[in-house]
């Protein structure tokens, strides 16, 4: 059976994940700076198991559940961003939809509101399954470039001035990949460039509580108010566990219906017994406890890697950008030009593996000399080792050009 002939266009318009393939390559012997994961030790096993545990013995959440999710949850969220001035005051767990990690929401959002040949604003680098979900509906990325401070409201508004978006997908802390966090004033120009070109904004935030210092930003979301142009996406899987597969998406009113109605097409509705066991340990945990030991452990991370890559490449041509928080390094090699090549090699020979830049770019071309670490996963032991073999395959690769 020749199955080619038989896949639709959206098929077509999706390729690999070159995380799951650079993180294959490496192997599971190898050190590996490639997955945005959070790490299995920092997980709350026993307080999970007990959630779970409780959960099971509610017989209601073995029947179907409610399309939007499990309702003490969704009140949960929508009083939790409340109480962190994250959301307007409008929002109620009406406007709170539960999904499958918020990748889950990213998709549902492009399955509702692209059109093919729609226009889509996204930040220059940016998550590349994002880039994914968009394309796989057809749309044409319109790419904005960000510094250290988010986007470029200049850059955003010379795109606008020749082209009519739908929206501008945004992550707004600690981005990945660049590490950069939007600045309120940022979010503030932003937010008037969406009223005056009509335009949403759709706000993924799924670091935000992973800060190693400074104090929080405002959200789109609050800031917005009685606008009502933002969708906020958010996640548990970088603070509890990602195989519990949880994240929502809040969203004003006007969209509730269609939103609704996408995801009973889509997937009926969303699994209880899961759901209602987060809720279950969000109810028992001190969840700032909780994430004050996340935030310990990823900060000496973090700090572990930057000063190993400084002290053993540094000297190569490669520089790193530091975030505040989150899971991710930022750099560029100077000089080189096949940095896709150079990862490849570093994989297969010294057994190190990080993710060449290019990829988060939405325009081909760009970034030919980024390179992303994540260092969520990796002890501080694994860092020195792991850019010692990162220099060692700089001084081996035929095609260098940054020594």
């Amino acid at each position: 059976m020749q199955w080619e002939g038989f896949f639709n266009l959206k098929a077509g318009r999706i390729g690999p994940s070159i995380i799951a393939e650079m993180a294959r390559m490496v192997g599971p012997d190898g050190i590996s700076f490639t997955s945005g994961e959070p790490s299995a030790d920092l997980i709350p096993l026993e307080g999970l198991k007990a959630a779970f545990k409780k959960t099971l013995r509610d017989d209601s959440l073995f029947s179907y559940p409610s399309t939007p999710g499990y309702p003490p949850l969704r009140e949960w969220i929508s009083e939790w961003m409340s109480s962190e001035n994250l959301a307007p005051g409008w929002l109620d767990p009406s406007c709170v939809i539960l999904t499958n990690g918020s990748q889950g929401a990213v998709n549902l959002v492009a399955e509702t509101f692209i059109d093919p040949g729609d226009l889509v604003l996204t930040e220059s680098p940016t998550y590349p399954e994002a880039l994914l979900a968009f394309q796989r509906e057809g749309s044409v990325i319109l790419p904005v470039p960000v510094d250290e401070e988010g986007p470029i409201p200049e850059a955003l508004e010379e795109v606008l001035a020749r082209r009519k978006a739908k929206f501008f997908y945004t992550v707004v802390n600690f981005q990945n990949p660049s590490g950069c966090t939007t600045s309120d004033r940022r979010k503030a120009a932003i937010l008037d460039l969406a009223r005056k070109h009509a335009f949403f904004i759709l706000e993924d935030d799924p670091y935000r509580y992973l800060r190693y210092e400074g104090k929080p930003n405002r959200s789109y979301f609050e800031m917005a108010g009685d606008d009502q142009r933002v969708i906020y996406l958010g996640s548990f899987s970088k603070i509890l566990a990602p195989g519990v597969r949880c994240g929502w998406c809040a969203f004003p009113p006007g969209v509730r219906k269609k939103l609704l109605e996408i995801r009973l097409s889509l997937e009926l509705c969303p699994p209880a017994l899961t759901q209602g066991a987060v809720f279950e340990f969000l109810r028992e945990c001190d969840l700032e406890e909780h994430l004050e030991g996340l935030v310990r452990v990823y900060r000496t991370r973090r700090d572990a890697l930057v000063r190993a890559l400084q002290d053993s490449a540094s000297s190569t041509g490669l520089s790193l950008s530091v975030p505040q928080g989150g899971f991710f390094l930022w750099g560029t090699c100077r000089g080189m030009r096949d940095m896709f090549a150079f990862a490849k090699h570093a994989a297969l020979e010294k057994k190190v593996g990080f993710i060449p830049g290019r990829f988060f770019y939405p325009t081909v071309g760009e970034g030919e000399d980024t390179i992303r670490f994540a260092f969520a996963k990796v002890t501080p032991e694994q860092s020195m080792e792991g850019s010692r073999r990162f220099r060692e395959a700089l001084e081996s690769f035929p095609g260098r050009h940054c020594l």
